[in-house]
């Protein structure tokens, strides 16, 4: 009495058993696409991570510059969005799906950031300046209060608004 268990033949093509690679019916998988879809798809995602450096680079610099932080943020976001689409459509690895996401996660945030900011131009400038001219930790924290303090004062139909 033997205790092996019996053989059992693969799946054939065509059969209930799924397609070439043994897995589902018609699923493709990343090694079956081209070097140079990778390598555009690549490329794309470069071009996403310097959105992401310069959005955060704008957010980091002086009111004027800003605006190049809202710009290549909704650049960001955007590509993110068509990379997102693309990684699901053509079957591109997880690791696209992963950088897109991330790239529209953060690119949103910054853009977003910035744009409250620009919003608030007014209180934006006089925090930026209070902030370059504060020594120490309590002045800080005053630069703070009044800088929330001129984004409520600036909102229409709050108490305390202009």
């Amino acid at each position: 009495m033997s205790v092996t268990p019996p053989q059992q033949q693969p799946p054939q093509n065509g059969s209930a058993g799924g397609g070439p690679d043994g897995g589902k019916p018609g699923r493709r998988r990343a090694v079956d696409l081209e070097p140079e879809t990778f390598r555009r798809y690549a490329r794309f995602t470069g071009w996403l991570v310097l959105a992401l450096i310069v959005s955060y680079i704008g957010l980091q610099t002086p009111l004027p510059y800003r605006l190049l932080a809202v710009v290549a943020g909704l650049v960001g976001t955007t590509g993110g969005v068509i990379l997102l689409v693309q990684a699901i459509r053509k079957k591109l690895p997880a690791l696209m799906h992963v950088s897109a996401a991330a790239a529209i996660v953060c690119c949103g945030l910054f853009a977003a950031t910035a744009t409250a900011q620009a919003m608030f131009w007014g209180a934006t400038v006089e925090f930026d300046q209070c902030r370059t001219h504060a020594l120490t930790e309590r002045s800080m924290t005053q630069c703070y209060l009044d800088y929330e303090d001129d984004m409520l004062t600036t909102i229409p139909g709050l108490p305390g608004s202009r």
